[in-house]
Parts: structure tokens; sequence; C-alpha cells
């Protein structure tokens, strides 16, 4: 894993100086009659812990957790308002209506626009697919682009990852005589827009018993009505769009839990044998290997690709890669993202040194439980990105915000204890559009009220407890140097990881330290090598972003270790490499 593909949120086992130190939470203690019942199913120990620690306890959830598969997600009919979108559709296609697939410019909302455009087009339908710049139009439906649909011949538009927030626009286009089918998985507003319908897992009085879905997943439950309904592509089936859902989902970062679980693994499969130019090409791109791949590989490779078109330019590039038949042009796409990609690295890397300038200037980590940074010619694809590096270095909510004339672009990220969709809430007689989840937004606000909103942000956030700043490490198990193999082997079994089902953090403790020594061009990563000082047994990771630590690493120093196991290629082979999250002396 290169520095190059720390993921874009920010990576996690960051360990940076000045910052909060962490509290290690400790695994409770399994009781005896669990660890029976799980190992009567043929699991050990180890994994009767993991179940423990993701409240996996009943016998009808480890069953579905180890035995999920596509054939068990539930009816889409489930949905609310899936039947009559299912017969607005069909009418559309009966009458052949021209419609429009109208997306976002973040990964989820590209692959979702582009799984119901090619199911469309296996049934010989064209349709126009609408994918919003982000800087000039922002984020969900717009009059102008609506307009500039209406006047192409769209009667019926479907929305993939937004709309649920857009009663204006909704309303806009019902009065230019345009029906709008709102796909989304965002949380719907009070009052909802008045849409032909909104498939939103989320709203009330929807009775699909899985809440976590993505846009994509959202986008393919249409797919999964339709086809059931009969109106079936040419040879082309739901299941094979999954290699889309798996790169949506985990791209944004949605629970892998239930039918996500599902979805993601059986999309995994699908991408590790695609014959899709766009995905074969970007894979090519990313450095990665087709047949290897797992959901780290769309988080640290795949998906940080795809977003960086909409971050720093146009996200139809991206659009266009998951759709060419052309081998030569999506190498050439592939490449043209790989550029953006870096473009994105560069202009991180500025924002971020000018934003933590901020942070020292005024003192504000010290002064407030929620930071708010401002700059102009802060790129609105970036601010996101530099929001979710600053919460997590200083654990705590950070809104950042791109000041460019009357109008500001604002991107937020937030720990758990707070809930920033809903602070933007009690602010939206301030902001101009907002939309997003408990712990990541963004919102549009007028230049004037930017004080006022900085202000009320301020307040809301002071009701949290110091206690809810304090950043917390939860340890999985506790284990010794010569368990590190079995360990990883063992928890194979809970893949794919990701959001909610996070890859098993072990620790190991008293361990002495034998080697420290800042590795990377610059020196900001380290490398330890350490060792069990009763049986000499010896463990050797690396610790991004901690290269300052170099200097309190002693030799013959007692720390304990905590850190995730993954397989890593190294001159064409593979090894066990182990990520050291975070660090500490022992008591």
């Amino acid at each position: 894993m290169s520095q190059a593909d720390i993921p874009e949120s920010g990576d996690p086992s960051s360990t940076l100086k000045g910052r909060r130190e962490r509290i290690w939470v400790m695994p409770n203690p399994i009781p005896s009659e669990f660890l029976d019942r799980v190992s009567e199913s043929g699991y050990g120990a180890l994994i009767a812990q993991l179940l423990y620690n993701r409240n996996l306890r009943t016998p009808e959830a480890i069953e579905y957790f180890f035995n999920a598969d596509y054939s068990r997600l539930a009816d889409p009919y489930l949905i609310k308002d899936m039947d009559r979108a299912v017969k607005r559709i069909q009418q559309a296609l009966s009458a052949h209506e021209t419609l429009a697939i109208y997306g976002d410019f973040d990964a989820d909302g590209v692959t979702a626009c582009s799984l119901l455009v090619q199911y469309f087009r296996s049934l010989g339908v064209e349709v126009i697919p609408r994918i919003p710049h982000r800087v000039d139009e922002g984020y969900g439906l717009n009059p102008p682009a609506l307009t500039r649909l209406h006047e192409q011949g769209v009667t019926l538009v479907i929305t993939v990852d937004c709309g649920v927030s857009n009663v204006a626009e909704v309303a806009f286009a019902s009065g230019l005589g345009m029906d709008i089918i709102v796909t989304d998985h965002h949380r719907p507003p009070d009052p909802l827009p008045q849409a032909y319908a909104i498939l939103n897992v989320r709203q009330e009085g929807c009775q699909y018993p899985y809440k976590g879905v993505a846009g994509v997943g959202m986008a393919f439950h249409l797919v999964r009505a339709l086809s059931k309904a009969g109106i079936k592509g040419n040879g082309l089936k739901p299941s094979d769009l999954l290699d889309l859902v798996a790169l949506g989902t985990v791209a944004d970062i949605s629970p892998l839990n239930g039918e996500n679980r599902v979805l993601v693994a059986s999309g995994l499969r699908a991408l590790n044998r695609t014959s899709r130019p766009g995905i074969i090409a970007l894979i090519d791109a990313a450095g990665l290997k087709q047949g290897e791949l797992e959901a780290s590989s769309i988080g640290f490779g795949l998906a940080p690709r795809i977003n960086a078109a909409g971050r720093v330019d146009d996200a139809i590039l991206a659009y266009q890669l998951l759709l060419t038949d052309s081998l030569s042009e999506a190498r050439e796409l592939a490449n043209q993202l790989n550029s953006k990609n870096r473009e994105r690295q560069d202009m991180l890397s500025t924002v971020l040194e000018e934003a933590r300038y901020q942070v020292a200037e005024k003192r504000l980590a010290e002064k407030n439980k929620l930071m708010l940074l401002s700059g102009t010619n802060w790129q609105a694809g970036i601010v996101g990105l530099v929001a979710g590096r600053l919460c997590e270095e200083y654990s705590r909510p950070v809104v950042v915000v791109e000041r460019s004339g009357e109008h500001c672009k604002g991107s937020a990220r937030s720990i758990y204890a707070f809930n920033i969709i809903e602070a933007l809430s009690e602010c939206s007689d301030l902001l101009e559009r907002f939309g997003g989840h408990r712990q990541a937004a963004g919102f549009t606000v007028a230049a004037s009220n930017l004080a006022e909103l900085e202000s009320r942000l301020y307040k809301i956030a002071d009701r949290m407890t110091d206690s809810d700043l304090q950043p917390r490490l939860l340890v999985d198990a506790i284990i010794e140097p010569d368990q590190i193999m079995s360990a990883y082997t063992e928890s194979r079994l809970l893949a794919p990881f990701g959001s909610e089902n996070l890859q098993p953090l072990y620790a190991c403790t008293g361990l002495k330290v034998r080697e420290a020594r800042p590795v990377g061009i610059d020196g900001s990563h380290l490398r330890l090598k350490l060792f069990n000082p009763h049986n000499m047994k010896t463990l050797e990771g690396i610790a991004f972003r901690a290269g300052w630590r170099a200097v309190d690493m002693k030799p013959g120093k007692l720390i304990d270790v905590a850190f995730n196991l993954d397989q890593n290629m190294w001159h064409g082979q593979k090894r066990l490499e182990v990520y050291i999250k975070d660090m500490r002396f022992s008591a």
C-alpha cells in the first residue's frame, strides 16, 4: 500500500503529534454459553469474540451473517412507492417517452446512474444521463438542468442518489410537465417533495427491512422490481450489475452489514471476473490485480479515482469509463482519472496545509468543540476531504467552507457523538440547500449568513461533553505475536470489511522495541520491530504518518500496539502486513 493510496477520508491509522490520546477500549468477555453455542457451529473462540463484539449474538443473526446470499434479498416491492414507480416506467416505455437519469457527482451517484443507463439500454431504450457539475451546479436537481431536459423532450426523470431534499426543484419540474421518480438513500426531510414516486427505504411507512442501502443499491432495487414485473433486458439480469453495486456501496462508506454485506460480497465476485472494459482499465490504472480485489481495493484504489473526476473536473468522465465498450477508450479514460486523482492529492495537500494553519493560528481546537474553517479558492471537491482528515485528527466535528462571491459551499464531517445533519437542520433558515448523513453533510449558504451559521453551530456543538470528544479505539482481541497468522486466517471469515463491519483490531501488550525507524520518501511513516521478552516471538509492522514517534521508541522500551492484519504485495510476493493503528507505552 502506498501513501498515495491512503483512503480519501484520511487514514484512520494516523497518530499525530499534539492530538488527543486515544482511549483503548478492551473487549468485553464473552459469556460461556455464547462461546459454547458458537463452538457447536464449528467456530473457535476468536470468531466468537469477533461476532460478540459486532453484536451478532443470536443464532439467527450469526446464520444470516455467514450464509446470506443473493437469493435471500427482500422483495423490492416492500419499498414504499415501488409499485407506483414501476407502473409509471412501464407507461413511459409503452408510450416511447424520453427518459432521463439524473445522478450525483460522487462514486455512488455515478455508479447508480451507470447502472440504470445500462439497464435501459439493454431494453433498447436510450435514456439521457445527467450528472451535475460539482462546482458550477452543486448537488441535486437544479432548474437550469431541468429546463434543458425539458427542451430535449424528457417527460420522466429518475433521480439516483439525490432528489429527496429537492422540494422546490421537483415542483419546478412538475410545472414543466415532467414527472420525477426519486431514488435516494439520504434522510428524507419534512416536507417531502411532491414527486410522482419516492423510493427511499428511510422514509416513513417504508416496509423494506434493510435501511442501510446506498444510492446505487436503491437503483439496483428498482431494476430488480422492473425485472420482476417482466421488464427484462436482452440477456441482462439484475445480478449482472452487481459489480457497479459493490463499487458504489463501498465508495459511499455504507454499512457492510445485512443486505449490503450480501450485495458487496456478490459484487466483489463479479468485479473479480468482470469483462467490463472500464473497470478492467481502472483496476490496471490503480495497480491492482483482477481476481484479488477486496472491499479495501475499492476504498483505497478504485473509488478515489472515480471520485476524482467529480472533485476536480467533471464526473461524466467516470460515467463514460464505466459504460464504454472499448478497452482502448477505457484505458485512455482511466489514465485521465489517474491524472485527476494526482491533481486531487496535490490540491488536498495545499488546502490541508492552509486549514491546519488556521486551526493553529486561531487556536480553534482549544476554543471550540466544533471547528469551522473557510478559505477562498478552496475547491468545492476538496473541502469534504479536508473536513474528514481534520475530524479524524482532532476528534471533533469539522466544517470546511469554500468562500466564493455571494454564495459559499461547505462540507462537514463529524464524530459519531454529534449528528451533523440534525445540527444543520437547526440552521436550515440560514441555508440555501443542505443534505447528508449523521456524520457527513454538505450545504450552500449565502456569504452574508456564514458568520451566523458559525455562531449557531458552535452553540449546538457545546451540548457535547468532553467525553464525547475523546477518541476511542475499540480493540477486538488481545493476541500474542505468534498468533498473528491464525488470527488473520480466522478473521477472513468475516470479510468483506468496511463500515459497521470493520477489519478486526488486535492488540499485543508488553512488547519490547527492537528497532524503530522512519520510512517513506519524507520519513513520515514508522517501521517498528518488536518482540515478546518472555518468549522472544517477534512482530514487525508499519504505522502510517507516525514517523515523528521514532524518537520516543527507544530500543528496550515496553509498548502496546493496536493493529489490523492484511496481505500486502512486495516485489510480486504476498506477505502478511501488520498495520499499526496506535501505540502506547505499557503500564
